[in-house]
């Protein structure tokens, strides 16, 4: 029975080691490679604070849950019963952290994903400024101020979205602008808001628009055309929902699993302490 305790104590140990290596890695990932985001165009120029917890707070965090799985997987297998009591001692101690952190945020998620963004689009002042800072962008993008550059294919197949507009399909145009990031005299601060949400949501989505669905991308590629006609509140809406109700189980499975992790660690400790009493008792014999 005791083996079986200890493998399911290294089993957890394991586990954590893979996460700490997991954050580790990525925070190094964003430390040399800036994860690809521009700050300036998502957060203003006075976000550095966030690219520095990205970076050093996850390889801080990384490195101390790596320390705590090590421990766990040291101490399940160490014979030594000084050695073996200070590392079991340091895995229960992020085990219970763990599973109070998972098990928090598991319940956390499963009740508020579907209430994190409510049921109308206009019912919350951020969502109001993103939608106003889109329309005001479908507005410049495309017209005499930013001349934009879009395919025959993309004007034969959304010909009257581009009636009015100011566009070119010459291919040997010198700047071909396909987002509204590479007009000439575009703003960061204008459209920080929408850029921040639209910029990832019209790529992994494929919906275009806030409240209402825009006619085509304005802030990724407008020759894309994978856009599936509905609006980016609609799309992100049920993508945190059903991703919400998904991670909300796992963290739930996680939390319980870390619960079991600190009842087998206990187990184990008693199974020593009632070890060594014995022996004692049979070297005293």
């Amino acid at each position: 029975m005791i083996k079986f305790v200890k493998k399911v104590v290294g089993f957890g140990a394991f586990l954590i080691i893979l996460i700490g290596l997991t954050l580790l890695g990525f925070g190094f990932y964003a430390l040399y490679k800036q994860v690809g985001l521009n700050y300036e165009d998502l957060y203003f120029n006075t976000a550095s604070w966030l690219k520095t917890l990205l970076e050093y707070g996850l390889i801080i965090l990384g490195a101390l849950i790596l320390i705590t799985g090590i421990a766990g997987a040291k101490g399940s297998s160490q014979k030594k019963t000084s050695c073996r009591g200070c590392l079991l001692l340091t895995y229960q101690l992020g085990a219970i952290l763990f599973f109070v952190l998972c098990t928090g945020l598991a319940i956390g998620t499963l009740i508020y994903s579907s209430d994190l963004f409510g049921e109308e689009c206009t019912n919350k002042d951020y969502f109001e400024l993103v939608d106003s800072q889109i329309q005001q962008a479908e507005l410049y993008f495309c017209s005499s101020y930013c001349q934009c550059y879009i395919t025959e294919e993309t004007l034969n197949r959304n010909q009257t979205a581009f009636d009015g507009k100011n566009y070119t399909t010459d291919k040997n145009v010198e700047k071909k602008i396909e987002k509204i990031q590479e007009c000439p005299d575009y703003e960061v601060n204008a459209y920080s808001a929408a850029v921040s949400i639209l910029g990832t949501a019209e790529q992994l989505l494929h919906c275009a628009g806030w409240c209402h669905p825009s006619a085509y991308y304005i802030f990724s590629d407008i020759n894309d055309d994978s856009f599936n006609g509905e609006s980016c509140f609609t799309e992100t809406k049920n993508f945190v929902e059903s991703t919400g109700r998904i991670l909300g189980y796992v963290l739930l499975g996680l939390g319980i699993y870390f619960g079991i992790n600190v009842l087998f660690v206990l187990l184990i400790c008693c199974h020593s302490e009632k070890k060594n009493k014995t022996d004692y008792l049979l070297y005293e014999t």
